[in-house]
């Protein structure tokens, strides 16, 4: 009896849950950091202890540390009632800390976060049970080659991205707005509007800066981790790709002999 060939449904099957993964991998990770960036209390912080935003608007930097809590949370929970913060200004004035623009801008921007949110949340499911997929229907080899070929793509998007940003954060930063929102209220000014004094474009090129940085490490982490598995694992491969080899077909009515394997020296010694 012949050996029963491999049907090719397997291998287009292995073809496209690879190619899922290899394209869902990259956008888990990088949904994920922002999730956790958007969510840490300290990126609000960072950027009003460190900009000069109590200067530029006239306002003390507790009452825009504590508006920094409303701001997270309006962002993260999409729950949450309309954006509204009130604070005291230097002079003891209780007013509004922004205006009815940059509320409607915040508005536009929750969207946005909570869309990354679901986002990541089915990509991050989808990855996970593709490589539980992998894991159960062939080698470890496998799961460890999409996940090299995952990371490659993640190192070349975040490479484009940053060749784009180096030839001008400015220019990048007004074309990320105009491709994300469909209005101009973003275009705020930063000698009235608070929300631009809070956060000013030297801070988000800082931030941008070091999410890219930590996403590249992830990138090259996952590359690296993978390509050392692969050549680690390299020799059982081959072995087991040996025993699975189907047998000779039998020629001119006779099988073939088997092939012989390179003399061991052992053999001749008594």
């Amino acid at each position: 009896m012949f050996d029963e060939k491999p049907r090719p449904e397997r291998g287009l099957l292995r073809t496209i849950v690879i190619g899922i993964f290899v394209l869902a991998l990259p956008i888990a990770l990088i949904t994920t950091t922002l999730r956790v960036v958007i969510s840490e209390q300290a990126v609000y912080d960072y950027a009003v202890r460190n900009y000069g935003a109590e200067r530029a608007s006239g306002i003390p930097e507790s009452e825009l540390i504590s508006a920094n809590g409303e701001i997270r949370n309006y962002l993260a929970n999409p729950d949450t009632p309309p954006l509204a913060p009130q604070v005291t200004d230097n002079s003891g004035k209780t007013i509004s800390l922004f205006s009815a623009k940059e509320i409607s801008h915040m508005a536009d921007v929750r969207s946005l976060v909570q869309l990354m949110f679901k986002v990541q949340m089915v990509t991050m499911a989808l990855v996970l049970t593709l490589a539980v997929v992998m894991i159960v229907l062939w080698p470890t080899r496998v799961l460890a080659a999409a996940t090299l070929w995952g990371g490659l793509v993640m190192t070349t998007v975040l490479a484009m991205v940053g060749a784009l940003a180096m030839t001008g954060f400015d220019s990048a930063w007004s074309q990320f707005h105009q491709l994300a929102f469909t209005n101009d209220l973003w275009q705020l000014n930063p000698m009235t509007d608070h929300l631009i004094q809070m956060y000013p474009e030297a801070y988000w090129q800082d931030i941008s800066m070091s999410i890219g940085g930590f996403l590249l490490v992830q990138a090259l982490g996952l590359t690296a981790l993978s390509t050392t598995y692969l050549v680690l694992t390299r020799n059982t491969a081959d072995v087991i790709e040996a025993r699975e080899r189907p047998a000779l077909p039998e020629r001119d009515g006779y099988p073939r002999r088997p092939q012989l394997g390179p003399p061991n020296p052992r053999h001749y010694i008594r």
